[in-house]
């Protein structure tokens, strides 16, 4: 309350409420002018409600009349009439400033507000609000000297997130391999996908994000491995250790004084136990096992003989006629083999 002082209350009666009334009646009989005495009511408004004061002055100057009251103001005052002005005999009203505190997430600024509403105070301080700020307390509250005014900024941002869509593997049995051995048939490859995003940012923060849509820009290769399910290859109770397994095709030949020098490309003798292969599949020298055939070595090549295709050396005719055509799988061992 800003009233007390040299006078009275509106509501105060007794001893000085009679001598002051006394005393009016004295100065109209003395011959003063009425209009220099006169009885003026103050209205005083603040954050916790309104005051009334009432007082009998010779003052005729608002700033005087406050003083004389006990009514103190601050330059941030709102006061009706000025403090300048004379008052004839409508009622003084002040209303209190209040000083309020308002922070955002980059400055701090004070403000006095004579509207004890927190959105006063923002407009006060010329602070602008955008849809998705918030504030507190909220822009309907009341204020007091004591509040502080927290403006919260929000907006959305929109982006393309790039995401790696890793690639599954598979695995296939492939009964041409030996167990225990795996060869990748098909590479595996990373996928892309691209993510449209939408984040909420509060003070410089992402606090919530939402996917708005998401697109498969480069679907993913999925890596096949193949495994070995043929058991192992033994002959005489010896397990065979080979480094590889082929399918291929096998026929045979024998080789014919006809047309036939007797030896092999590598030089070795046309015999039993030599094959043509094609050297970009079975590199010449390799020591091989040929089902139904046995053991042999890359030493030849033929015209016929590309890719899946394997010639076994016979030593007569009727040997590799009885051969035939055979589809089967042929084992490059580690290791020569007698």
């Amino acid at each position: 309350c800003k009233g007390g002082g040299l006078l009275t209350q509106w509501k105060t009666f007794g001893l000085r409420s009679w001598i002051l009334g006394a005393a009016a009646v004295a100065a109209m009989g003395a011959g003063i002018v009425g209009s220099q005495f006169r009885h003026v009511d103050i209205s005083v408004q603040g954050p916790k409600g309104k005051h009334q004061y009432s007082l009998w002055t010779f003052s005729g100057q608002v700033k005087n009349i406050l003083q004389q009251a006990g009514v103190k103001v601050t330059r941030h005052d709102r006061i009706s009439p000025a403090m300048e002005a004379q008052v004839a005999s409508r009622p003084i009203k002040v209303q209190d400033a209040i000083p309020v505190w308002i922070k955002t997430a980059h400055h701090r600024i004070q403000v006095w507000t004579t509207n004890y509403s927190v959105q006063a105070a923002l407009d006060a301080a010329k602070v602008k609000l955008g849809p998705l700020d918030e504030v507190r307390p909220a822009l309907n509250a009341k204020l007091t000297s004591a509040t502080t005014v927290n403006v919260i900024r929000r907006w959305l941002v929109t982006a393309r997130v790039k995401q790696k869509i890793p690639f599954v593997v598979r695995h296939v049995p492939d009964s041409s391999m030996p167990t225990g051995h795996t060869a990748i048939q098909v590479q595996g490859r990373d996928g892309l996908r691209v993510k449209v995003v939408q984040r909420l940012m509060q003070d410089g923060r992402v606090v919530k994000t939402r996917v708005l849509k998401t697109e498969e820009v480069k679907p993913p290769v999925a890596e096949v491995i193949q495994y070995g399910t043929t058991k192992p290859v033994s002959r005489g109770g010896t397990v065979l250790q080979f480094s590889e397994a082929i399918q291929m095709y096998a026929t045979a030949y024998w080789p014919d004084p006809a047309w036939s020098s007797g030896y092999t490309y590598t030089g070795l003798k046309a015999q039993y136990g030599v094959a043509a292969v094609d050297p970009s599949v079975i590199p010449l020298g390799s020591h091989l096992y040929v089902p139904g055939y046995g053991f042999a070595i890359a030493a030849d090549i033929g015209g016929g003989i590309k890719g899946d295709r394997i010639d076994l050396c016979y030593d007569t005719a009727a040997q590799a006629d009885s051969w035939g055509v055979k589809e089967l799988t042929v084992y490059v061992l580690s290791t020569p083999t007698s």
